[in-house]
């Protein structure tokens, strides 16, 4: 029983001493106490798209009318007509509609509007501009763990302590 007792022990010694017979690293967690932090910025440029809009002045001419041209010739026309015989009738009315019509032309120059007259008018465009915003990246961080102090860079801000992963290995023996 003694012999199955210390069998049993050895191999259970064995067993847990294997992984580091074979060179296998050890690994496990601890926390230590954060000494410093210190952010660490990023300067962000982005496009920004904007409306921009002024009121532009300018000059429009008046079209002019053709109605008083039209009225005249029509007028003219009817008159003229009035007048002479046969092929003569044709002529005159002819006649008359041209005179009517440019007596109508020069009227509506004279008594219509006169020149160009200004306007404004709103005109818009897209103007791209550029934006920068710093941002915080990432973290600075300078933490003490056995009494030594470490650095690392974390995404996050720490708190007053960090996770930390501790690496066991066992050292060569040395002998005296």
């Amino acid at each position: 029983m003694k012999s199955l007792n210390r069998v049993l022990l050895s191999a259970s010694l064995a067993l847990i001493c294997l992984p580091a017979w074979a060179g296998h690293k050890q690994h496990g967690y601890d926390y230590a106490k954060v000494v410093s932090a210190s952010p660490v910025f990023e300067t962000v440029r982005y496009p920004v798209d904007e409306q921009v809009c002024w009121e532009e002045r300018a000059w429009r001419h008046q079209p002019h009318e053709v109605a008083p041209t039209v009225l005249g010739a029509i007028v003219g026309g009817v008159v003229g007509h009035q007048f002479g015989g046969g092929h003569g009738k044709t002529a005159l009315t002819v006649a008359g509609a041209a005179i009517g019509g440019t007596i109508g032309h020069r009227v509506a120059h004279r008594y219509g509007p006169a020149g160009p007259y200004p306007v404004v008018r709103n005109r818009c465009e897209i103007q791209r501009n550029w934006r920068t915003e710093e941002h915080i990246a990432a973290w600075d961080v300078a933490y003490k763990y056995h009494g030594a102090i470490y650095h690392t860079r974390m995404l996050e801000e720490p708190g007053r302590k960090i996770r930390v992963r501790v690496h066991a290995q066992p050292a060569r023996y040395l002998r005296n």
